[in-house]
């Protein structure tokens, strides 16, 4: 079906284009492009050059000087009278092919020529009725020919309505083209490069050069003067010193040489002369519309028609909105093409195309899927569903096939929403974390407990937004482990160790493949198997297993090697110092085993959190540490804020974490020393910050990170003085951190050898909005 939906495709946009060309130029399609031009050409207004002058032979010159035919030396006058004004160019639009019935007033004509550049028309000459050959254009006298400037064409062809809206550079038989007579009065060029408008034969009428103009203005826009009033000079000398002068029969003259115009609002005529003004002005100006012709038409007229279907074939969604966008931006090219670059390409055949294109791609693609969705959905249906498997409805056969065929989708649509659904909604509600990849690892889609493993800052919330969908799984799992990609084997087998999370979560991850229908892009079936609760119980163990084997163990040992020396003779130990030495083994033990249980209790202890002040917490851990502090001679020095800083803490944990702050600081401070607390909020007004700092000797940074590190349980060897009852500093910030954990705020340090050490707690604010 595919193929055969290109090869029609390819039909039509192999035939329409042609036969769109075909089309634009009948007389139904030309006249709409006409009615088009005459509404356009309105909008390229410009101004009647005041350089051009008319010299009318008008009803007074015709009541003065007599009937038509005027003698010719009376022409003969006027060109002697005009030479003195020194004329760009003069056209005298009479024809001068035949001897007038004196040959002296014919050489006083011709003699006047030479004074002033003289452009003469050729005459137009149709068959004879009953006669049989080309038409022809018939030259002046030669004398005339000799002394004129230039002589050329001046037909006014009618389109096929007979409004005249073009003339032609160059227009006669074969071998004997004429050159229109006003494009020689502008340039001294003789030809014109152009499409020929028919086909030559042998003695075919030839057209070459077509060429519109926008009219000025209606009948009378340019200036016009009567021709007896320039015979008997009473025309002022500025109307005629070095213009362009063009000499004929104008409206009112009755010699019958007006003809329809359109372009300056309701249809009107205008006189030949009047529309040769019209020409040379726009030729004078550079303002002369082209008409697309030939290879430049036709590609005009196809390539709106290949780039829609093109665009069809790409994105078939959006083929209306392709279709009227081509459609709306090749009227307005033609337009712009008019207005400013006075090309007149026609929009009727293009548009038209366009529209058909549209038209039969609709067709064939409606009835493409007809046929494609009543195969598919009579396959579906076959397909035994069980146990999803919808309630059957008693709807009547139809008629018509399309009706037919939508009932059996409706069924088939329905039958898989259900599956979907239940397959859906069970994936989602699985308590394992669970993804369906691509086979080159792109996640497909997962369930709630993958997005809270992957995705913990985007807590998921339904099937439909899928966070985790479109990222890929082995780029993730690098991510988590910090490694490198590899391509050296499949995702699949890459991944076979352990991985953790920020968040502390532990998971493996295990992949099965789904076999899909032949031909299917593989899928694979992820699952990460969570290992969390495992290894914290199997750190807790090892935990638990050290204390005892080493932390419990070694006060122990010391106490039986100062047995085993006091029992040997002459060891120097007396009762005293024995006595002295096992009770310090005893209270370190007990102090090991109570830092253990603050660990514990801090880890996975009942919390009662109440609201209350965090100076509150911080005075009642002085007064708990002030023995210490005292027995040292260290001075506390609080500070607190001006502020109040409401927190919901559970005040006992809270207090024993600050508490052991307390007593490293003091344990680490020289005699006579400062510890200074401080209780201030932050600068965002949103959590309070507890700062404790000593004089001591401080922490290098290899040794605080460490110390800092949320899964440090590591033990220092006990410095403290037997009757001191300081806690080592390791298992006491391992408490600070689990505390600060369960509370959700931070805990953080800076320090550096011989400078101190200062410990900060941050902890949300309770409610800020008095801070703000």
């Amino acid at each position: 079906m595919k193929h055969r939906f290109l090869i029609e495709w390819a039909l039509i946009a192999l035939l329409l284009p042609p036969l769109m060309a075909w089309l634009g130029q009948q007389p139904g399609l030309v006249q709409a492009d006409l009615a088009i031009y005459d509404k356009l050409i309105k909008l390229d207004v410009h101004e009647p050059s005041p350089e051009i002058l008319l010299i009318g032979i008008d009803e007074r010159s015709l009541n003065e000087l007599g009937p038509w035919p005027w003698p010719r030396n009376l022409h003969a006058q006027l060109l002697e009278r005009l030479s003195h004004y020194a004329p760009r160019a003069v056209l005298l639009d009479l024809f001068l092919d035949k001897p007038g019935p004196a040959p002296e007033a014919d050489r006083e004509l011709a003699a006047a020529m030479l004074k002033l550049p003289v452009f003469l028309p050729v005459r137009y000459a149709e068959p004879a009725d009953g006669t049989i050959g080309p038409a022809s254009f018939s030259l002046p006298l030669a004398q005339f020919v000799r002394n004129a400037k230039g002589v050329g064409h001046a037909k006014l062809t009618p389109d096929a309505d007979g409004i005249a809206r073009r003339l032609f550079y160059q227009e006669s038989v074969a071998g004997n083209l004429q050159s229109y007579v006003g494009e020689l009065m502008v340039s001294t060029l003789s030809t014109q490069s152009g499409t020929l408008l028919q086909a030559p034969g042998a003695n075919a009428w030839r057209r070459r050069g077509p060429f519109g103009f926008a009219l000025a203005g209606a009948s009378k826009t340019y200036r016009t003067v009567p021709y007896v009033s320039v015979l008997r000079g009473e025309v002022p000398a500025e109307f005629l010193q070095g213009k362009i002068l063009l000499i004929g029969a104008v409206s009112d003259s009755g010699l019958g040489d007006d003809v329809p115009v359109a372009g300056v609002g309701p249809q009107m005529r205008m006189s030949g002369l009047e529309l040769h003004a019209n020409a040379i002005d726009v030729l004078q100006q550079g303002r002369a519309i082209t008409f697309a012709q030939g290879r430049l038409l036709f590609a005009w007229i196809a390539f709106p028609i290949l780039l829609v279907l093109l665009l069809f074939l790409h994105t078939p969604r959006n083929a209306l909105s392709f279709a009227c966008c081509v459609a709306a931006g090749w009227l307005l090219l033609c337009v712009i093409g008019l207005i400013w670059g006075h090309n007149w390409l026609p929009p009727t055949a293009p548009i038209l195309g366009v529209t058909l294109a549209y038209s039969l791609w609709s067709w064939r693609q409606l009835n493409a899927l007809l046929l494609f969705f009543g195969e598919r959905a009579n396959t579906l249906n076959a397909i035994p569903a069980g146990a999803f498997e919808p309630a059957s409805s008693n709807m009547p056969l139809a008629l018509y096939t399309v009706e037919n065929q939508t009932l059996a989708l409706d069924r088939a649509i329905d039958r898989l929403s259900h599956m979907q659904a239940l397959l859906s909604e069970g994936l989602w509600q699985m308590p394992v974390a669970v993804l369906i990849c691509q086979d080159d690892g792109g996640i497909s889609q997962s369930n709630s407990a993958a997005q809270l493993l992957l995705a913990p800052a985007q807590p998921p919330s339904d099937v439909a937004h899928d966070p985790l969908r479109g990222h890929s799984l082995p780029s993730l799992l690098h991510q988590i482990a910090g490694s490198h990609p590899q391509q050296t084997v499949h995702w699949s087998q890459a991944f076979s160790g352990e991985y953790t999370t920020a968040q502390g979560k532990v998971f493996r991850l295990r992949s099965a493949r789904l076999e899909g229908s032949t031909g299917a892009p593989r899928a694979w079936l992820a699952v990460l198997q969570d290992l969390t609760i495992e290894r914290l119980t199997q750190r807790k163990r090892e935990q638990w297993l050290s204390f005892v084997s080493h932390d419990l163990r070694s006060p122990q040992v010391s106490i039986l090697s100062l047995l085993n020396l006091y029992e040997q003779p002459g060891s120097g130990i007396g009762v005293a110092r024995l006595v002295h030495d096992i009770r310090r083994e005893a209270q370190r033990t007990l102090r090991l085993a109570e830092g253990f249980m603050d660990l514990t209790e801090a880890e996975s202890g009942d919390y009662r959190f109440t609201e209350t002040e965090a100076g509150a917490i911080m005075l009642d851990a002085i007064d708990q540490a002030w023995p210490y502090a005292k027995v040292r001679g260290i001075s506390l020095v609080p500070t607190l804020g001006e502020n109040d800083c409401p927190i919901r803490v559970d005040p006992v944990m809270l207090t024993r974490a600050l508490l052991n702050l307390l007593n490293n600081a003091i344990r680490h401070s020289p005699a006579g020393g400062t510890v200074s607390l401080c209780l201030n909020i932050a600068a965002d007004n949103t959590e309070v910050v507890l700062a404790v700092s000593d004089e001591g000797e401080g922490i290098c940074a290899s040794r605080l990170a460490q110390l800092m590190s949320s899964a440090n349980l590591a033990r220092e060897a006990a410095r403290e003085d037997a009757e001191l009852p300081a806690r080592s500093r390791g298992l006491g910030l391992s408490v600070v951190h689990a505390v600060v954990k369960r509370h959700q705020g931070w805990f953080d340090a800076h320090s550096a050898p011989d400078a101190g050490a200062t410990f900060l707690i941050g902890l949300p604010l309770l409610n800020n909005d008095k801070f703000k």
